[in-house]
């Protein structure tokens, strides 16, 4: 019955339980512990039909199949989960005959198992199409950590399912299977073969490409120092050369393409943090216009570097036999170019407002001075007048990305 909870009949009506923080967890241990061996009991099916109990059971699987791999996706690790605890096959021959004592027949079980292997697969199959181009195809601007994150986080993925592919259960699964001429197993053991290459690829990806981590966190560093960051181009690039000799994986243009694109993006971050399209604007506006051509120079310059540095590598991979770099330009530097493009088009406009400045103080003289003068000021009001109606656009100039600059500029 609905009862009105109030201070008297509270510790009554509520029960007060501790959970820890892993709530997930608890969940999880005590679903596939407590909860099933409740369920499973027959004593608490008394009064069930087979079909009732079978339907009930079937369905609880199902559920804490789920919930292992969502547990799993939350600690960053994909959990292949276990077929029901009647299903698993117990001993070689006895497993492989089941027998007319086992609780669930020889058809049924091989359908159990071969339902696991299904949903392994999807799992399985899902982690090695990852790619590290995804966060770039869906129109995202990642930076060079996430290249080295995405390859730490697959090769920890590949290496759990490794150790799970090795667990004796499985193994036993698979045999049962196999003893039983199931189509699946020919399948997974490809499949197999294609976790520990990929592995391999991950694990050897790491361990070269963690040799980029400190010069990636200078070059990414929210507090680095734009106008230097161009001293540290040739020591990252001299690191990518190596990885690209010596590495057995990272080889590819594919690969090197991804990472020379993450760089363009943290070089593009940093310059938008030194001059924002904002500041552009105040610093006009506070007579710095001056102050703010340095700046935007600046940026190009640093820009143009980065794009200098990765040809006289790109010349050196070449000569150093092989395939090289052979990337085109225009695909690696897309939007690093874009970038030096608005760069220009802001020092031009920092460039003619600081010319036009200078008619506030003309003062004409002669007899049409007047005249000529009132011309003057008109054209500084209608330019001042413009200037002030690009200011009040609603995105950072600076922004790339935002294609509307071309209309109003």
């Amino acid at each position: 019955p609905d009862i009105e909870i109030s201070k008297e009949n509270m510790h009554e009506s509520i029960v007060f339980v501790e959970i820890t923080k892993n709530v997930m967890d608890l969940l999880n241990m005590y679903c596939q512990s407590v909860y099933l061996s409740t369920l499973m009991n027959p004593a608490n099916q008394r009064g069930w039909s087979d079909l009732i109990a079978k339907d009930l059971m079937d369905k609880y699987h199902v559920f804490l199949a789920q919930l292992h791999v969502t547990v799993g996706l939350m600690k960053g690790h994909t959990w292949l989960p276990q077929p029901p605890r009647d299903a698993l096959p117990t001993s070689g021959t006895a497993a492989a005959a089941g027998g007319a004592n086992s609780a669930m027949g020889s058809k049924d079980r091989v359908h159990v198992l071969e339902g696991a292997v299904i949903t392994w697969t999807k799992q399985i199959r899902h982690v090695l199409k990852q790619d590290p181009e995804m966060l770039l195809k869906e129109g995202k601007n990642p930076e060079p950590n996430a290249e080295i994150n995405f390859w730490k986080s697959k090769a920890a993925n590949l290496n759990s399912i490794h150790q799970q592919l090795n667990i004796d259960g499985l193994k036993k699964v698979l045999k049962f299977l196999e003893t039983n001429k199931s189509t699946y197993t020919t399948p997974f053991s490809r499949l197999q073969k294609e976790v520990e290459e990929a592995r391999e690829e991950a694990n050897d990806n790491v361990r070269f490409l963690t040799t980029l981590t400190k010069g990636i966190d200078k070059l990414t560093s929210e507090s680095a120092d734009f106008e230097n960051l161009d001293k540290i181009f040739d020591g990252i690039l001299h690191t990518i050369l190596l990885i690209w000799r010596y590495s057995k994986y990272y080889t590819t243009p594919t690969r090197l393409a991804v990472l020379i694109r993450e760089m363009c993006n943290s070089v593009i971050s940093q310059a938008k943090r030194y001059i924002s399209g904002p500041e552009v604007f105040n610093m006009i506006s506070s007579e710095e216009a001056a102050d703010c051509y340095e700046k935007l120079e600046r940026t190009l310059q640093v820009c143009t570097a980065f794009k200098e540095t990765y040809v006289l590598y790109r010349d050196v991979a070449a000569a150093l036999g092989g395939d090289g770099w052979k990337m085109k330009n225009d695909a690696l530097f897309v939007r690093l170019d874009a970038f030096r493009e608005r760069c220009r088009d802001a020092l031009d406009f920092t460039r003619t407002a600081i010319q036009f400045s200078k008619l506030e103080r003309i003062d004409v003289g002669g007899t049409k001075g007047k005249a000529l003068s009132l011309c003057v000021v008109a054209m500084h009001e209608e330019f001042n007048k413009a200037v002030d109606e690009f200011k009040s656009v609603s995105y950072d100039i600076m922004d790339v990305g935002e294609r509307q600059f071309d209309h109003d500029y």
